[in-house]
């Protein structure tokens, strides 16, 4: 740690009011409700296809992230001396690796993937390492953390696109094995019910994407006023199926995995099924 401690001090040298605020909001703009309420705009609205990459690539880096968190259970610098941590009311659980920058990676190469243009390729590769450098400059991961928060944001956005490609093409939706079956085994080398919500997450994906693709087929080619409509409706709703599932559910193994899983079911197949019998043109 004495190396990563160096370097933390180093990049503290430069803390200034203007450079908080800064950091602070690019913290801020990939935190998981904000980038999941900006792939349900893709999903629902604009893009149906890239809507679905992009979420299989959030919803498998998060699972991936918390299953890795929950194998290492490394702590984070904060309290450490000589380092100070800010907005440390959002960094919970463990260190490793950087949740906010694996998956605020996993979301602006996803978008790379769908724009594929030179200053796309510039603009997300600026703002995926600004990213993992607020983690740094806040004082709330190690720089390891964050080197890995890289690698597995833009490795397995990677895969995830591949498989999703393949499926698209030859409809064979035993792909998706070849990540949920590790993911599951996973299971029983952590012994955690928070990466047992995160796999309810990516199989609640995987569910409602078969579902959706085989009995809903919804499309986003509607007048703007029914895409915001439709939006306003889906969001809502997501919080009322949240909230719902949380009175219902018990905070068990069980529980929590069904929790995750019938939300994602409902946000990836449900909320487009009433799309589709009340927005439809």
């Amino acid at each position: 740690m004495g190396i990563q401690v160096e370097i933390l001090k180093y990049i503290q040298l430069f803390k200034n009011p203007v450079l908080d605020g800064i950091f602070l909001g690019i913290t801020m703009s990939t935190e998981v409700p904000v980038i999941l309420i900006m792939a349900s705009i893709l999903y629902w609205c604009i893009n149906k296809k890239y809507g679905q990459r992009l979420l299989f690539a959030l919803t498998g880096n998060i699972a991936l992230n918390t299953g890795v968190k929950e194998f290492f259970k490394s702590p984070r610098p904060i309290g450490v001396p000589g380092i100070e941590s800010m907005r440390t009311s959002t960094a919970t659980g463990y260190s490793f690796p950087s949740g906010h920058t694996q998956i605020g990676t996993t979301f602006w190469v996803s978008i790379m993937s769908i724009i594929k243009k030179n200053y796309m390729y510039i603009i997300g590769t600026i703002i995926f390492i600004s990213i993992g450098l607020s983690r740094l400059y806040l004082g709330v991961h190690w720089p390891m953390d964050v080197l890995f928060g890289w690698i597995f944001g833009i490795g397995f956005t990677l895969i995830c696109n591949y498989i999703l490609v393949k499926i698209e093409k030859n409809n064979k939706y035993t792909y998706f094995g070849f990540i949920i079956i590790p993911m599951f085994f996973w299971i029983f080398i952590v012994n955690s019910v928070e990466y047992v919500k995160m796999f309810g997450l990516i199989t609640g994906f995987i569910a409602g994407y078969i579902i959706e693709r085989e009995y809903v087929d919804f499309d986003v080619n509607v007048c703007i006023k029914s895409k915001i409509c439709r939006y306003i409706f889906g969001l809502l709703s997501l919080g009322l199926v949240y909230l719902a599932l949380k009175f219902i559910m018990p905070e068990n193994y069980i529980g929590g995995y069904l929790r995750y899983a019938l939300l994602m079911i409902y946000a990836i197949a449900g909320a487009p099924m009433i799309f589709e019998k009340i927005w439809k043109e």
